[in-house]
């Protein structure tokens, strides 16, 4: 017996396992909208800005994408091993215009990331230069790596 599958446009009743994961997470964004009060949180949320975190010798580097943020809009904190960033993208000043499509998210952003290893705070240094921020943050003195002597008896 030969079994032949058809793709869902030709049966529209028909739903995939993918059609039932998505409906799932609509259910779910329902359920955590009526605890909250609010609507399922924005697609940017916890995902923007997007980074990448690399570590070279004694320092910590994360690079974050941030266009159309200006410096003035960012607010970078440590506290122990926790990195914050948060700010706010604008929305463009327009006006007697009609929009086909916007898909650029405005608004504000808050991202926390634990960074793998302990910081020198006041050695902090951050610069944004084509829309990506730079943070390199040298590590504290404690988790650099040390040699031990090994005394003779």
């Amino acid at each position: 017996m030969a079994i032949i599958r058809y793709p869902n446009w030709l049966w529209p009743g028909y739903s995939s396992a993918l059609d039932d994961f998505e409906k799932a997470r609509r259910h779910m964004d329902r359920l955590f909208s009526a605890f909250t009060g609010s609507g399922a949180a924005p697609a940017s949320s916890g995902v923007f800005p997007p980074l990448i975190v690399t570590e070279e010798g004694d320092t910590v580097i994360v690079e974050a994408e941030i266009p159309g943020i200006g410096a003035q809009d960012l607010d970078i904190s440590v506290i122990g091993r926790t990195l914050t960033l948060s700010g706010q993208r604008k929305p463009d000043e327009t006006s007697d215009v009609n929009f086909h499509r916007r898909e650029r998210k405005w608004g504000s952003f808050r991202k926390a990331l634990t960074l793998p290893e302990d910081v020198n705070p006041d050695a902090i240094k951050a610069e944004c230069r084509d829309g990506v921020l730079k943070i390199v943050l040298p590590k504290a003195e404690s988790a650099k790596p040390r040699k031990i002597a090994i005394a003779n008896e």
